[in-house]
């Protein structure tokens, strides 16, 4: 394995604790970056290793701030799209999923942008179609997280609309995707998305992780998140983009 490859995961370990624990933006250039580095279905695998990881230390931050009935009516959606994920999976090749992975971390770009101006807003469709809208929603982040560990958005845009503290915001968030990538790991064992040849690559991104979720903890306040998050969605756009195009 060569050094390029080696500080690459090093950095997307370290990305990925961040965001759990700070700016959730940041999982869209994971994502997209780790398919580039590694072969498409391989990096399935690892970054849900890496997400599970640093999902234990965002429940272990915000466990106390959670809605377990709200969560609850969550379940079914997300298990129909995690199964049409699934099904997806098991049918793909290495490139067609790059394109998909490039797809969906470029719609996510736009949805994540329009998910924190809800959270500020009057938007009421929650409040008229609260049913339609867990559904909809729902399935789409079992599908997003299932092909391309990226079910935060459509999930954010959900928890935004029904107007939560902050801290509420997170802990759903937070024990919401911990029980998700649980539930998806036989599926990924099953689908042969990892293997031995994944240790090799968890193994110089697996340390990194805690050590962005302290960090996202300790700066969070201190940043300035509106550029932060601007350079964050302009990554994730050029890293889904280069992924259409390889």
């Amino acid at each position: 394995m060569s050094l390029a490859l080696i500080s690459s995961l090093a950095l997307i370990g370290f990305m990925t604790g961040f965001s759990k624990t700070s700016i959730g933006g940041i999982g869209l250039v994971n994502a997209a970056l780790l398919a580039t580095i590694l072969p498409a279905k391989e990096s399935m695998g690892v970054m849900l290793i890496l997400l599970i990881a640093g999902d234990l230390f965002a429940i272990g931050i915000y466990k106390k701030h959670v809605e377990w009935k709200m969560l609850r009516s969550l379940i079914w959606p997300i298990i129909i799209g995690i199964f049409v994920g699934v099904y997806f999976l098991s049918r793909a090749t290495n490139d067609s999923l790059k394109q998909t992975i490039g797809i969906t971390v470029i719609l996510l770009v736009i949805l994540y942008p329009i998910s924190q101006r809800l959270q500020s807003s009057n938007f009421s469709l929650n409040l008229r179609y609260p049913k339609a809208l867990r559904l909809s929603l729902g399935v789409m982040t079992g599908f997003m997280s299932m092909v391309a560990n990226s079910g935060g958005p459509p999930m954010s845009i959900y928890l935004l609309l029904r107007k939560n503290t902050v801290l509420k915001f997170m802990g759903n968030n937070a024990w919401l995707f911990f029980m998700v990538n649980l539930f998806k790991l036989p599926f990924v064992f099953a689908l042969g998305l990892l293997n031995f040849q994944s240790v090799s690559y968890i193994i110089p991104a697996l340390p990194l992780v805690p050590l962005g979720a302290l960090l996202g903890r300790k700066v969070i306040n201190k940043l300035n998140q509106e550029l932060f998050q601007k350079i964050t969605l302009i990554s994730a756009a050029l890293a889904g983009l280069n992924l259409l195009i390889r």
